[in-house]
């Protein structure tokens, strides 16, 4: 062999190396080599060891560029999401075409007609459920846009859904949110059934009863004010009002609405601005267009209908924010277990009517059932009400409350937690 070109195989035999040795391994071979045959003086041996050396020293670092270049390569792939997740739906038997623009994630899905749209979303949904979004590079996706494709690559059918992000948010920890998802899904009923609890033991509910009575006594108020005329509610089970229309008192109350409305407005709160738009409708109507005839008809109806719609209107308040003027994160938890005793009460005490377990409450709180100026006395003798249409009436209108306060616990509950249920029909599909 000439010392000039020797090629790999002969320069291990010179080196004493196995083929495939290492840089560290030809450097130690090289030194050790090389200072024993200058030792014995043989020089050309040594110049041999030493072009060997160069040659495998070359061919190594070569070598090993090439390979860390292919590494990088190779990594760059793996890291690419979009190659990632081509892989995953692979393996899963879907040739897709991946693409990631901002935060959305499109995947057109090669050869999927229309009709396996459904089960196509559901995998694909319940594949980035469960996987690690961190690994795969898509913690910034927050919308997935799935296409079918034909043969041509064109689109024949699209779908869209969020991509849930993991983890509690500020409001979950925060009991005074309105947006606590905890809260408005668990501690909501919890709250009702224990007021339905109270009312139900005999003890609690008659040391309870004062809370009835005032809701009470507020739904005779309410009536006497919407309807422009003074009112004063008692807890003991009385109120003052007057017959009279009062400017004074409308445009009290309207100025009240008013605010309501301003501070709405002024802080993007949807809740208080509707509330007080419909209040002055009424107020309008009931004040100026409503007989005085019908007036005291209301103002009999209203102290047990008040027990129903006042207790409902704050139960269901639970999930509307109000201004800052009238904040009540904090006093609504109270309400709506005070809410709920009153309306489980009255719920109950007219299902029981209807049935004929109980009879109508005839008379007043201080007067007895001799007492004529009774509220239900009063819608029979004065604005002739049969017994049906009294019993019928409370429990009609009960079932509407009910029914108000059911319809705004699960449009919340689906509203906040729509990820979760989304996933469980994804999973479903998917099966």
């Amino acid at each position: 062999m000439t010392t000039e070109n020797p090629n790999l195989e002969q320069c291990y035999q010179l080196l004493n190396l196995n083929v495939g040795a290492s840089i560290e391994e030809v450097d130690a071979a090289y030194l050790k080599l090389s200072y024993q045959k200058l030792a014995e003086g043989n020089r050309n041996e040594a110049a041999a060891i030493k072009a060997a050396y160069r040659t495998l020293k070359a061919h190594l670092e070569v070598q090993t560029i090439a390979e860390a270049e292919v590494r990088e390569q190779l990594q760059a792939v793996a890291a690419d999401p979009s190659t990632l997740l081509r892989q995953k739906l692979q393996q899963q038997g879907w040739q897709a075409q991946v693409s990631i623009r901002g935060q959305q994630l499109h995947i057109g899905l090669k050869g999927c007609p229309s009709a396996r749209s459904r089960t196509a979303v559901a995998q694909i949904y319940t594949l980035l459920e469960r996987a690690d979004l961190s690994e795969l590079g898509l913690t910034a996706i927050a919308t997935v846009w799935i296409y079918g494709l034909n043969s041509a690559s064109k689109p024949v059918w699209k779908k869209t859904f969020p991509i849930r992000q993991s983890g509690l948010t500020a409001d979950d920890t925060d009991l005074f949110s309105f947006d606590n998802r905890f809260s408005n899904a668990l501690i909501f009923p919890a709250l009702l059934l224990l007021g339905m609890m109270l009312d139900a033991m005999p003890m609690t509910k008659f040391l309870l009863r004062g809370i009835s009575i005032w809701i009470h006594e507020f739904g005779h108020a309410t009536i006497a004010w919407l309807s422009g005329r003074r009112a004063i509610p008692l807890p003991f089970g009385w109120t003052n009002y007057s017959l009279e229309r009062s400017f004074f008192v409308y445009l009290g109350v309207l100025t009240l609405l008013g605010l309501l409305f301003w501070a709405g407005w002024r802080q993007q709160k949807l809740w208080p601005m509707v509330l007080a738009g419909v209040l002055a409708s009424v107020q309008f109507y009931m004040t100026w267009m409503m007989s005085a005839n019908t007036f005291g008809m209301l103002e009999a109806f209203g102290g047990i209908g008040g027990e129903f719609y006042l207790s409902t209107l704050l139960v269901v308040s639970f999930y509307f924010p109000m201004p800052e003027y009238w904040r009540w994160d904090f006093w609504r938890y109270p309400a709506i277990l005070a809410a709920s005793f009153t309306f489980s009460g009255i719920y109950s005490l007219w299902r029981d009517i209807k049935r004929g377990v109980q009879d109508i409450p005839w008379g007043s709180l201080w007067g007895g059932q001799g007492d004529a100026g009774g509220d239900m006395n009063q819608l029979k003798e004065q604005f002739g009400w049969s017994d049906g249409q009294i019993v019928n009436t409370y429990n009609f209108l009960g079932g509407l409350c009910l029914t108000i306060i059911l319809a705004v616990y699960f449009y919340f509950l689906m509203k906040q937690n729509r990820f979760f249920f989304f996933a469980l029909w994804q999973r479903w599909l998917a099966r």
